[in-house]
C-alpha cells in the first residue's frame, strides 16, 4: 500500500501538522490518525505537543492503515459501527445514555472510548425520568401484614416467606404474634374456641396457633378471623373451611 508521504498533498499536510490534531487532519485529507503518525515518525517530523484539554472526536469510519499506528475506528465483527453515528455524544453524556442508544452495553462504550483516547463524561448526573412504581405480587395483600403470619401472605401471594419479610420491614409493619400473648388469653390445651353465634356471611376459619392448639373461627375474611384468634394465641396458620349456612 502506498505511503502517504508520496502523495501530492503531503507537503500541505506538514504545514497544518501543528495547528491541526491528527484527527481533524485525518478527517481533511482522508486517511488515519495513526497512518499520520506512523508517516511523522517515518519521515522524521515531530509535531509541537497539544495543549492540555478535550481532544476533537475522530469522524471517519476508515480503517487504518497497514503500516498505521492507533486501532481502527470500526473493527471488523464487533459492535464499534454502531456506535460512530454518537461519536460526536461520547464523552459528553453518560456511557449509559450513548450505549441505550445505540443498542449496545455501558461496557462496549466505555471500551471503544478508552480505545480512542476519548475521556468519560464528568459532568452532573443526570435525573432519572419519572418511572410508574414496581409493582409488587405482595401489594394486594398489604392488609393482611402484621395481621396473619408471613407464610400465610406468602401463600396467598406466590410469593417466597424471605419476600414477604423483606416486603414487610421495608413499609415499617410490625411482624404477626409478636410478644406472649396476654395471662388469661390462652385456653387451656385441647380447647375449642368458637366465637358467639354467627351472622350472615361468615366463613369458618381453622386457626393454628404458635403453641399448636387449633380453634375454629368464624368471620366474613381472613383479616376478620386473624383479629378473632389473636385474642387466644399467636396465629401460626389459618385455613379456610367454608362457608357457615
Amino acid at each position: 500500500m502506498r505511503r502517504i508521504e508520496t502523495f501530492d498533498w503531503w507537503p500541505e499536510l506538514v504545514e497544518l501538522k501543528d495547528e491541526l490534531s491528527l484527527r481533524e487532519l485525518a478527517d481533511r485529507f482522508s486517511v488515519t490518525p495513526g497512518a499520520i503518525s506512523a508517516a511523522l515518525r517515518r519521515t522524521g517530523i515531530t509535531r509541537k505537543p497539544a495543549p492540555p484539554g478535550p481532544r476533537a472526536r475522530r469522524a471517519t469510519s476508515l480503517p487504518a492503515e497497514p503500516d498505521g499506528e492507533g486501532p481502527p475506528l470500526v473493527r471488523p465483527g464487533s459492535k464499534d459501527a454502531q456506535l460512530v453515528p454518537f461519536l460526536d455524544e461520547l464523552g459528553q453524556v453518560p456511557d449509559a445514555e450513548v450505549a441505550q442508544r445505540a443498542g449496545v452495553s455501558v461496557r462496549t462504550v466505555a471500551s471503544f472510548r478508552s480505545r480512542h483516547e476519548i475521556t468519560g463524561y464528568t459532568g452532573p448526573r443526570r435525573r432519572r425520568k419519572d418511572r410508574k412504581p414496581r409493582r409488587s405480587r405482595i401489594d394486594p395483600f398489604q392488609e393482611l401484614l402484621g395481621q396473619v403470619p408471613d407464610r400465610v401472605v406468602a401463600e396467598q401471594a406466590g410469593v417466597s416467606l424471605n419476600a414477604v419479610r423483606n416486603y414487610r420491614v421495608k413499609h415499617g409493619i410490625p411482624a404477626s404474634g409478636r410478644g406472649r400473648p396476654k395471662a388469661g388469653t390462652v385456653p387451656p390445651p385441647g380447647a375449642l374456641t368458637i366465637p358467639p353465634p354467627h351472622s350472615a356471611g361468615d366463613i369458618a376459619w381453622e386457626v393454628t396457633l404458635t403453641s399448636g392448639e387449633t380453634v375454629a373461627v368464624l368471620a366474613v375474611d381472613l383479616v376478620s378471623a386473624a383479629e378473632a384468634a389473636k385474642r387466644v394465641g399467636a396465629v401460626a396458620e389459618i385455613r379456610r373451611v367454608g362457608r357457615v349456612v
